[in-house]
């Protein structure tokens, strides 16, 4: 998945949390795009099978829901250890987890995706025991 489709992705999922509803323009004002580049971009999701379209409504879809918690599992990690340990402003580690994660093949984003969950499952078993 490209980065811009990872924001709108981002993007209709945060607005799903705030709204009954989500819409094409709704997307397009929260990423300050046409809603033509909206409209493009829903439909590559849409075809990734993402996101559904239904009366207008925008809605994550199971394998967009999962897609979308592989994808922030990893820049959440990326991001907080840039900022812990590199000096990199809290935004700017955020948009550079995100633009390397999506740099990564499916097979290395999931491995790292499941990498990330064991060891957080080990440290809060560590913490347990």
């Amino acid at each position: 998945m490209s980065s811009s489709e990872l924001r709108y992705l981002i993007a209709a999922n945060d607005l799903a949390k705030e709204l009954q509803s989500v819409k094409q323009t709704d997307i397009a004002n929260r990423l300050h795009v046409t809603k033509v580049s909206a409209y493009n971009a829903i439909e590559r999701l849409r075809e990734k099978e993402y996101i559904e379209k239904n009366d207008r409504k925008i809605v994550l879809t199971d394998r967009g829901r999962e897609v979308l918690n592989e994808y922030m599992t990893i820049i959440r990690f990326m991001s907080a250890h840039l900022s812990l340990h590199c000096g990199t402003t809290e935004n700017q580690a955020y948009e550079d987890a995100l633009n390397a994660t999506c740099a990564f093949s499916d097979v290395t984003r999931n491995g790292v995706a499941n990498f990330i969950k064991s060891e957080m499952k080990g440290a809060q078993q560590a913490l347990i025991d």
